[in-house]
């Protein structure tokens, strides 16, 4: 007994009576020791993320769990990332319980908000959340956090692992270049693993959870069938070197020089006002029982316009991505760190002004800059005062202030981003005229539901009352209305679920009920004497990126030379969901071969080509 005390107290320095020599012995031991707690902290920790992440569904939580420790190749990628980390962390540290506790505490960190955005937003946590961490933080406080079981033991976990390092290996390292050597190899073997194997497609695909029940269609369920440590460093493949498989710089310019930006027509310059709705949609078509009203102005303005589905790429949230396919045409929204072309760039080189509004803060988003990067000359936000009014009366109002003091000598382009309807939605009350029927709802999903029709049905009538506005108008006049997302409702999407809404994305109507959102493009008289088509009638369903072009096509301009060849890969491919769903002459797929492949590389590599040779360089000047 007294050896084990004293290999765990090795270096400690009791006393010099005892001599060096006495504790000479009790120097292989002690790191022996060393070693294997950090081996076993390293795992213990990564198993209790294991644990806290699996628990995306409540009735799936434990065979989840339970599944990984049946897969030794996804149990092996969550756990070594665990374990090096704190290795690394104890050798620059010098102490166990210190490396513990920094290693450890990343994961912990990293893992709850993980569990929590599942819980919250039904979304996992990847690597390109980690570039907007202000604005997601700014976003919680609209959420109730509810302390459970499951964080409270991941925290617990982390304290006791603490607790256990400082008992149990109490001595420091103290040679500064073995400390420095050790931290190096964990950290390189870290960063090897991660660019040979945790990067890899191949290890992704091979890494696939059979042990446990989940819909391989959804995304969520497919990035928590590997854990979280795992898909996490996956994601952030978004951020390493490398290029696009198969793309060629010079293929990729050959393919758009076969096209030419066009130089618009100056009869063809229609004014065209966008605005993207803050999770609109119409829960009507989904079945749900909702009173008349709400959607009746919104069904009256489809009666008059161009109309289809707008399929997003994220769930609840994920404005941004999908604002930005708009404008860009991309399919695959990445960070923007430089001028990037886009369509509000083409416009401008065609003498349009280009501007916009959102009624929140600059910050958000980062869009007081990315919006000049993307071709806006002004852009206007709310200011920080709490108080300000982010309804879309003032939304409304404000785009036709802008409207009005316009340069009239220059056709205009405005794009415009609203705030109302945005979650959570007040689920302890509800205003005191229903919106729909309640049936056997319980009280927060009767009360959500309410609060957010309510918002809805007035977001609808101002629709319809804006569109109305410029029937007034000599001038020709283009109104593009389009949801970015569906609603957020509930934790889980529990008022989905309660609904009975199908959002099976193994199935067609799942996957519009899960994506899809309506779009609306309507035209005052003016344009539509001077546009091509007559904008009434389906406009058919189409990713994010190719809205605007279905816009151009119908006021009978080619576009830029992006654009052009956009609309032919539409031909082919009508449908990119980043998730991994792509829809293929009518039919969908996760796996798009023959022509469908070679459609759908054209555009992710004219993508990765234009986003790198900005040609609108004279406009900055």
């Amino acid at each position: 007994m007294r050896s084990l005390w004293d290999t765990i107290y090795y270096n400690r320095g009791r006393g010099a009576s005892n001599g060096n020599n006495y504790w000479k012995k009790y120097a292989v031991p002690h790191y022996i020791l060393c070693g294997a707690v950090c081996l076993l902290l390293g795992i213990g920790i990564g198993l209790a993320s294991l644990f806290v992440c699996s628990a995306y569904r409540d009735n799936l939580g434990w065979e989840m769990f339970l599944s990984y420790l049946r897969s030794p190749l996804i149990l092996l990628l969550n756990l070594v990332p665990p374990v090096l980390l704190v290795g690394a962390f104890y050798f620059a540290f010098g102490r166990l319980w210190a490396g513990f506790l920094a290693g450890g505490g990343i994961v912990t960190v990293l893992s709850l908000i993980d569990y929590y955005k599942i819980r919250l937003r039904t979304e996992p946590f990847t690597a390109s959340d980690i570039a907007i961490a202000g604005e997601a933080a700014g976003i919680l406080g609209r959420y109730r956090i509810e302390i459970t079981g499951r964080a409270v033991f991941i925290v617990c976990a982390l304290a006791l692992g603490v607790f256990a390092a400082a008992f149990l290996a109490r001595g420091r390292l103290k040679k500064w270049w073995v400390r420095l050597l050790g931290a190096i190899l964990c950290l390189a073997i870290l960063v090897t693993l991660f660019f040979t194997v945790y990067i890899s497609e191949g290890v992704y695909s091979a890494a696939t959870n059979t042990s446990a029940s989940y819909d391989q269609w959804a995304e969520l369920d497919r990035f928590v069938s590997k854990g979280f440590v795992y898909p996490f460093l996956n994601s952030a493949k978004i951020f390493a070197a490398g290029s696009l498989q198969g793309y060629s710089e010079a293929a990729a310019k050959a393919e758009l020089d076969r096209f030419a930006d066009e130089t618009i027509p100056g009869d063809k310059k229609v004014n065209i006002i966008a605005v993207q709705l803050e999770a609109f949609t119409d829960l009507g078509e989904r079945g749900v029982n909702v009173r008349e009203s709400v959607y009746a102005p919104l069904h009256a303005l489809q009666q008059e316009s161009l109309t289809g589905r707008f399929v997003a790429n994220t769930f609840g949230g994920g404005t941004n991505i999908s604002e930005r396919s708009f404008v860009t045409g991309y399919p695959n929204i990445e960070e923007f760190q430089s001028y990037t072309d886009s369509f509000a760039w083409y416009l401008r080189s065609q003498g349009y002004a280009t501007e916009g509004f959102h009624p929140y803060d600059d910050w958000f988003y980062s869009r007081v800059d990315i919006n000049k990067m993307l071709g806006f000359e002004r852009y206007y936000f709310s200011d920080s005062r709490p108080e300000t009014d982010k309804s879309d009366a003032r939304l409304f109002s404000r785009i036709l202030e802008l409207w009005e003091n316009r340069d009239k000598s220059r056709p205009y382009f405005n794009f415009s981003i609203s705030f109302q309807n945005h979650g959570g939605y007040n689920q302890n009350e509800s205003p005191a005229e229903p919106m729909l029927e309640r049936g056997s709802m319980s009280d927060s999903s009767y009360n959500i539901l309410n609060n957010y029709l309510t918002g809805v049905a007035d977001t609808t009538q101002r629709m319809y009352d804006f569109c109305h506005y410029f029937d007034k108008e000599s001038a020709p006049v283009v109104v593009v209305f389009y949801g970015d997302h569906m609603p957020w409702m509930g934790d889980g999407n529990s008022v989905i679920n309660e609904l009975g809404i199908n959002v099976d994305l193994g199935t067609e109507e799942g996957f519009f009920n899960y994506y899809s959102t309506p779009y609306i493009v309507w035209a005052n008289a003016a344009a539509k004497r001077v546009s091509s088509g007559t904008f009434k009638g389906d406009g058919g369903d189409m990713s994010a990126c190719f809205l605007m072009g279905r816009v151009f096509e119908e006021i009978g301009v080619s576009g830029s030379a992006y654009m052009q060849l956009e609309r032919e890969v539409r031909g082919t491919v009508d449908i990119i969901n980043t998730t991994g769903i792509w829809r293929c002459g009518g039919v969908f797929t996760r796996s798009p071969e023959g022509e469908a492949r070679e459609e759908l590389n054209r555009l992710l590599y004219a993508q990765k080509y234009t986003k790198e040779h900005f040609k609108y360089g004279e406009l900055t000047e």
